[in-house]
């Protein structure tokens, strides 16, 4: 009986241990926080290897991608190592490495922020654009 009583309370005590920490912080693999428009057309996604939510919803995220998207197709992607992610307060940020690809261009850098009212993103520091097919945008260019 008294072997009985013991593990009950043991597993008592490592359930609240447990549930006490979940309280705290949730992790998550293999994160995605898709964005629909009105229509439910994809407008954007988030994703990443790993996600650390904590009670107020602000992410650290590991392995950011995030997916612009426009009639479908990917506009834009952004990637960094890491990232804090306030998607209550539709912003984004970090003081790491960031790339963002687009179908003619790449803009890399070190630390970024992202407002999602103001549908922009800033880097600090270290950027550097790099055009593709530059021949084809002057074509359209009148001298």
């Amino acid at each position: 009986m008294r072997s009985r009583f013991s593990v009950v309370m043991l597993a008592l005590s490592v359930s609240a241990a447990f549930a006490a920490e979940s309280l705290d912080t949730q992790t998550v693999k293999e994160f995605r926080l898709p964005e629909y428009d009105e229509k439910g057309n994809l407008k954007s996604e988030t994703l990443g290897d790993y996600a650390k939510v904590k009670p107020d919803g602000v992410t650290e995220i590991t392995n950011l991608k995030m997916n612009m998207y426009k009639d479908g197709q990917v506009e834009a992607s952004v990637t960094a190592p890491n990232c804090t992610l306030d998607p209550n307060g539709g912003r984004a940020g970090s003081e790491g490495p960031v790339r963002i690809s687009r179908e003619n261009m790449v803009i890399t850098g070190e630390g970024f922020y992202w407002s999602k009212s103001k549908e922009r993103i800033q880097i600090f520091k270290n950027v550097k654009v790099v055009l593709k097919d530059v021949r084809s945008l002057d074509a359209g260019v009148k001298k």
